[in-house]
């Protein structure tokens, strides 16, 4: 109850203090900027994105002429929208580097340790090293082509239990079979084999990769609106980033066990080949021993 006051204290300042945000806005010089279409005060656009983003993109993009290039206002956030083929092409081949950076998600952030992954990265020296030893040793295309048998396997697999549902004319639930489809192949790509062996480790790895969905899709009050993060701990299930720390914690555990695993296989291996298929982990255990990446270390320390 006392902060229900406080809220309601404090809301005639936030609201004035938006008000003067929103004058200062209208002020900049749009001459050079993207077609916007209207938006509300405060929000901006923030209302017409809906619960399926992509459609109502294109719904909104083809009610304002289609252009090729859309600004909108997602609350505080900027937004440009590509909705054409040729003007994504141009954003993320000759303007890859002023796009690079992803917005800011609070989930993400907790659950990246401060954004050092890939994905999340702002762009700069830790993102190109990162991306670069993706693509040389994780994701190259060599690499892929050893992997084909795996996928391959995998494709059998769902294949074999489509058929059997179909056998039993059983209904199939194919979003189901397509997700524990791509699970399967992510687990065995990046952790190998024993992943989809042990299916309770397998069940976490699906809940997890679930929660982190619904986490990085959630609506967070602070990511559109910065000076009213604090308003996030008042929202049902938004926690306060209580949810994403509780997510971020079961990764460490499970993924520390998974790299415990490999190195003592790897130990126990030597120089001899056990037949077991090479995964990401494996790789880059192999690449923290090498060391010596102008610079950049990977370390296991969080």
């Amino acid at each position: 109850m006392d902060q229900l006051a406080t809220l309601l204290l404090l809301l005639p300042l936030l609201l004035a203090g938006l008000l003067y945000l929103e004058k200062k806005r209208r002020g900049v010089d749009h001459q050079r900027l993207p077609p916007a279409p209207p938006g509300m005060l405060i929000i901006g656009n923030l209302h017409q994105v809906g619960a399926i983003p992509h459609r109502a993109l294109r719904a909104l993009a083809a009610a304002n002429g289609a252009p090729h290039l859309m600004r909108l206002r997602l609350g505080q956030v900027p937004a440009l929208v590509a909705s054409s083929p040729a003007s994504a092409a141009e954003l993320m081949r000759a303007h890859d580097h002023v796009f690079a950076t992803r917005p800011y998600i609070s989930a993400a952030e907790i659950m990246t340790y401060g954004f050092q992954e890939m994905v999340f990265a702002p762009h700069g020296e830790h993102w190109r090293h990162v991306r670069r030893l993706c693509s040389e040793h994780v994701l190259s295309s060599s690499r892929s082509r050893r992997q084909n048998p795996m996928r391959e396997q995998e494709v059998a697999a769902l294949v074999q239990a489509v058929a059997s549902f179909a056998a039993a004319d059983a209904v199939v639930d194919v979003s189901g079979a397509l997700y524990r489809f791509a699970h399967d192949v992510i687990c065995r790509v990046v952790c190998g084999r024993h992943s989809r062996e042990e299916e309770g480790r397998s069940e976490l790895f699906r809940e997890l990769i679930k929660e982190n969905a619904a986490l990085m899709g959630g609506f967070r009050v602070g990511d559109y609106f910065p000076a009213l993060a604090w308003a996030d701990v008042l929202l049902p299930g938004a926690g306060g980033g209580t949810r994403a720390r509780r997510n971020s914690r079961r990764w460490d555990e499970l993924l520390e066990k998974v790299v415990q695993e490999h190195e003592g296989r790897r130990g126990g291996r030597g120089d001899d080949d056990d037949g077991t298929e090479e995964d990401f982990v494996d790789v880059l255990l192999a690449l923290q021993e090498q060391g010596g990446h102008d610079g950049f270390e990977l370390s296991s320390e969080i």
